[in-house]
């Protein structure tokens, strides 16, 4: 029996050595059932490398992102027979602690039953940011804090209009991509003009297939359609 506690005591101080870094070689080779080295490598591995459950639930519970929204299928959602009868509501940034605090419009979204319409702002916020900074590139810039409103007002002048900022949203629909739509106003390059040629007058939006033609892809590379 005492010469067991011995033997086992010499394999303890040879793995504790190893695991410091002095490799040392035991005097003699020790054998040990499958039983007595998982009783004395149990405590020595804890720690270093142990799977911990906690960590992976954390990540399980950490939830999916909410996917990229396309300018494409917001277009044609916006324009569908489901949001045909919402209203179409203006949407705009403003640039935080930069400049005159003035809104830039840059488009309008639709909600099913207008029952959504918060939600469609923060949802759409890198399209209308985006379209904001293609429309007004030196009063928007790429890094720029914002703010993101909306109004119902009719007003054509959207200094008169007031605008509601757009905080969080708590709780949104599984589905409220399917349940929102945006629509840029036409510029200058082309983009969200069925024609592609806005600049020469010709704002028509009657669908997206000529501007998909063309191939103009936007600001970013998310924008990239297909």
């Amino acid at each position: 029996m005492l010469m067991e506690v011995f033997r086992l005591a010499g394999l303890l101080l040879g793995l504790l050595t190893v695991f410091t870094g002095a490799f040392v070689v035991p005097a003699q080779p020790l054998l040990l059932t499958q039983q007595q080295r998982a009783l004395v490598l149990a405590p020595l591995m804890a720690g270093f490398g142990a799977s911990s459950s906690k960590g992976k639930a954390s990540k399980k519970d950490s939830g999916k992102k909410a996917s990229k929204l396309k300018p494409k299928k917001q277009w044609d959602r916006y324009t569908s027979e489901d949001l045909k009868s919402a209203d179409s509501i203006r949407v705009a940034v403003r640039v935080v602690d930069r400049g005159p605090a003035k809104w830039f419009s840059s488009g309008e979204i639709k909600s099913k039953d207008n029952a959504y319409t918060e939600a469609a702002v923060i949802r759409h916020r890198a399209l209308i940011a985006d379209h904001a900074r293609r429309m007004f590139p030196a009063e928007v810039l790429a890094l720029d804090k914002l703010d993101y409103g909306y109004t119902t007002d009719t007003n054509d002048d959207i200094e008169e209009c007031e605008w509601k900022i757009t905080a969080k949203v708590e709780d949104m629909p599984a589905d409220i991509d399917k349940m929102i739509g945006f629509r840029g106003f036409p510029d200058l390059t082309g983009f969200y003009s069925s024609s592609g040629k806005a600049a020469t007058g010709d704002t028509t939006q009657d669908g997206y297939a000529n501007m998909k033609s063309k191939g103009i892809l936007g600001v970013t590379r998310l924008e990239v359609h297909d």
